[in-house]
């Protein structure tokens, strides 16, 4: 396992630079790209947005929840800020659709920038290490693993589903079924489980072919040793 971490750590500090980009990016990318499909979906802009107080929320959950164990959820629903569409057509307003930013998805979707960043460092590696079809098969699995973690994180709200985010909220919101998307609540913790094991899977595959290829550059470096011609 030392072997696999030591090519881990010298693949992000060759490429650290793009490996810190992924990392950074992901979740901007990630929060503009709830925006734009909501945008698109339903064909209105936001019209509000509004911040909330994350720190002071927290604090006082904690001092008014004696259970930490009904602490600790509360405190992973937290948001930071909302945006949506409100529809003044009904009195003061109702908000049809809405995105909100979790300081708790936010880590989530940091940690997949990490290991999207990971999987690309080691891909650009020597070509005998590994082959272009491997390197190509190898960022395709890597994005459909990441593509599993974004969808079941997504944290959207629409009225004609209930007022909770949640990401079959959102999968309703992007053209599933309602009744297909709440069937498929259940599912998200193991397809999110899933996703992150693709990642790790495909870095850990990665990082073995870089391990196998250095060994068989060893062996064939002693076995050609005896032949080099001796020097006076």
């Amino acid at each position: 396992m030392r072997a696999y971490a030591d090519i881990v750590r010298a693949a992000i500090r060759r490429h650290f630079r793009l490996w810190l980009t992924v990392v950074l990016v992901t979740p901007v990318v990630y929060v503009i790209g709830m925006l734009a499909a909501l945008v698109v979906r339903f064909g209105d802009f936001p019209n509000y947005w509004t911040f909330y107080n994350w720190p002071e929320n927290v604090i006082e959950i904690v001092r008014a929840t004696p259970a930490v164990s009904d602490m600790v959820p509360i405190i992973l629903d937290e948001w930071l800020l909302e945006v949506g569409f409100m529809n003044y057509d009904f009195g003061h307003g109702i908000a049809e659709w809405s995105m909100s930013v979790q300081p708790a998805k936010l880590v989530i979707v940091l940690f997949l920038g990490a290991l999207l960043g990971t999987v690309l460092v080691l891909a650009k590696r020597d070509v005998a290490a590994c082959s272009r079809a491997a390197s190509t098969g190898a960022r395709t699995t890597a994005g459909l693993g990441a593509g599993m973690v974004a969808v079941t994180s997504l944290t959207m709200t629409w009225v004609v589903c209930c007022a909770t985010p949640s990401w079959v909220v959102g999968l309703a919101m992007l053209g599933v079924g309602v009744s297909t998307a709440l069937w498929l609540e259940w599912a998200g913790p193991w397809l999110s489980f899933a996703g992150f094991a693709l990642l790790i899977g495909t870095g850990v595959v990665l990082a073995h072919q870089q391990v196998r290829a250095g060994r068989e550059g060893e062996n064939n470096e002693k076995r050609s040793a005896p032949n080099r011609p001796q020097t006076a």
